[in-house]
């Protein structure tokens, strides 16, 4: 209770009720004039204000809005993930069963050449070692062909235009031509490689070419007149054939001089055949025996052999008209047309 003195200055008490303030929005109330006594004011009712239950609600709403957010993140962003497993260098089957054991498939994709990995080990993996994949996925596994090489190509017989396109079938280079006579590969068409057949090089290594140039024409010169062994000799050492034609006497050529040859001269290839007529040097008669006959028949039979004939009287002349000796002699063998002379007694 509060006391409120009277105007009268008697100090009574009287009951006063307590005031709600009054609202910022509501209008006050005009107070007593000055020199009056307020009138009396009548006590104003109050009840408790009761509090929301919208306020705990959401809260609760908000912190589990929160947490399946960050349920789903943990879920979609790492849980239902795997990191792949590290399988390089090793063989197929190693790595199959370590990524099954992680809970992965395995799948082999393309192979690919490795100049450090043995054939059959792998190289890589998609997704990489360390990344992230589904649980269940799928990892292709990338095994090594070994080191890339390719064999050198037998291009035997194929002309250069072939042999090029077959070289860049192989992933090799072509280098250069190089010519080379050939008695058996047709002229323009390879006859070998360097390096050889079968050789194993990398790819773009170069590899050059031998090609015919035909058969390696010889040039022969005329050996008329010369010896017919030397002729021989140095035609078979060129690969030539040498025949003898025939065999003539020749008071002029000498025995074993080649008289003749076919062909004279001209460009010939490696196993064909020069032929030659080689003289035989003069006929050679043998003298008759012609002792005791007549002067005149031994000349005849002397001049139907070839022979000269001519007289001379022995040393014992007695004019009988015989021939006693001649010179050369009976059984010699002498050229035909050479001079026999008659020794007559």
């Amino acid at each position: 209770m509060t006391t409120t003195p009277r105007p009268d200055g008697t100090g009574s008490v009287e009951p006063a009720t307590t005031a709600l303030p009054a609202s910022a929005d509501a209008p006050r109330r005009p107070g007593p004039a000055p020199g009056r006594a307020p009138s009396k004011v009548a006590p104003v009712a109050t009840t408790a204000r009761r509090r929301s239950r919208k306020g705990p609600i959401a809260f609760v709403l908000a912190v589990l809005l929160v947490a399946g957010v960050g349920a789903g993140a943990w879920w979609f962003g790492w849980e239902r993930y795997t990191t792949t497993p590290g399988v390089l260098s090793v063989d197929e089957a190693t790595a199959t069963a370590e990524l099954e054991s992680a809970g992965l498939e395995a799948e082999v994709g393309e192979p690919a050449y490795s100049e450090n990995l043995a054939a059959g080990l792998v190289i890589s993996t998609d997704p990489g070692p360390g990344d992230r994949v589904l649980d269940g996925g799928t990892v292709t596994l990338v095994l090594s062909l070994g080191p890339e090489r390719y064999g050198v190509p037998d291009l035997a017989g194929q002309t250069e235009d072939q042999a090029q396109d077959a070289l860049a079938a192989t992933n090799l280079d072509f280098g250069e031509s190089v010519g080379r006579w050939s008695e058996t590969v047709p002229e323009g068409q390879v006859i070998r490689t360097s390096p050889k057949v079968g050789t194993v090089l990398k790819p773009g290594a170069t590899v050059d070419l031998v090609l015919s140039r035909g058969r390696k024409p010889i040039e022969v010169k005329d050996w008329t007149g010369r010896s017919f062994d030397a002729a021989r000799t140095a035609l078979e050492k060129r690969r030539l054939e040498v025949s003898v034609a025939g065999e003539e006497y020749s008071d002029t050529v000498p025995e074993g001089t080649v008289i003749s040859q076919d062909p004279a001269t001209g460009t010939l290839f490696r196993g064909d055949t020069v032929s030659f007529v080689v003289s035989l040097g003069p006929e050679l008669v043998e003298v008759p025996r012609l002792e005791a006959m007549g002067v005149e028949a031994a000349t005849d039979v002397l001049e139907d052999l070839g022979f000269e004939v001519e007289t001379e009287q022995a040393q014992i002349y007695l004019g009988l008209g015989y021939v006693s000796s001649s010179d050369p002699g009976e059984g010699e063998r002498v050229p035909k047309g050479s001079t026999i002379t008659l020794f007559v007694v």
